[in-house]
């Protein structure tokens, strides 16, 4: 790495290489002898990335990257023409269900919410623009992983699964099976697997080369999202996630994600 006339700068980057370069969280004697800073320094850096939400820990208490680093690569990936099209099909799929709609992308090996569309009701369900999270854990997660590719799959499955409530499936068997289940019905369903009392439904989004790009959930609290209406959410859910991956799939939107403008 080229150096830099602030020292300081040179430093944050190489901590910021090593959480990135990392397939889980890192310790900050790991960050140590990769970095090869002391620990004063190493730690210093750390604390100063969690801050700016850069750098968090997860639930061993070893470092990975923060919500803010997901949410800068998914600007890059998106541009105003993207927004504005997500957007009706967001507040369409809301208006229906009175239902928190989200649309995330996948960015790396997390999803990351870029775009929702908030219920009216007073207890609803709300997400952090920016917010990232596992693929193994909630529904939308889920059902982009499960169409991913089998050996970008097979990597993450590989991996440490974090547990987030008592609800998360961290089991790689039955987590496996609940792929085959997205796969075979075309949507997700996670009940308080990231967050207590909230449950998801989630259908793919595909770009170009049909190639899963992101997901269409609907979110809200449990007791209101029953399996009576799963039914009734779903079909909905899934007619416009068919309709926005159409769209998506024109030339100009396909050349813009082939590219990386989106």
């Amino acid at each position: 790495m080229p150096g830099t006339q602030i020292k300081v700068l040179d430093k944050i980057v190489q901590v910021i290489e090593v959480l990135a370069t990392s397939s889980q969280g890192v310790t900050l004697k790991e960050v140590q002898d990769a970095s090869r800073l002391n620990k004063g320094t190493a730690f210093r850096i750390l604390r100063s990335l969690e801050s700016h939400n850069l750098a968090a820990r997860d639930a061993a208490g070893t470092y990975i990257l923060g919500n803010r680093v997901f949410w800068w690569e998914s600007c890059h990936r998106r541009n105003p023409d993207l927004s504005k099209l997500v957007q009706p099909y967001l507040e369409k799929l809301r208006d229906l269900t009175s239902e928190t709609v989200v649309f995330s992308l996948l960015v790396g090996d997390r999803t990351v919410v870029v775009e929702q569309a908030i219920s009216p009701h007073a207890t609803s369900t709300r997400f952090l623009l920016g917010a990232s999270a596992p693929l193994h854990a909630g529904a939308t997660g889920r059902v982009i992983l499960a169409h991913l590719d089998p050996e970008r799959c097979r990597k993450v499955l590989t991996r440490r699964l974090e547990r987030f409530t008592e609800r998360t499936i961290t089991d790689r068997k039955r987590l496996q099976r609940e792929l085959n289940r997205c796969m075979a019905q075309g949507f997700a369903f996670s009940e308080g697997e990231r967050l207590f009392n909230t449950s998801s439904l989630a259908a793919p989004v595909f770009g170009a080369g049909k190639e899963v790009l992101g997901a269409l959930s609907v979110s809200g609290p449990s007791e209101r999202l029953t399996p009576d209406r799963h039914r009734s959410i779903v079909s909905l859910l899934l007619k416009e996630s068919r309709l926005l991956t159409e769209h998506l799939e024109r030339p100009a939107f396909a050349e813009q994600i082939a590219v990386g403008a989106l």
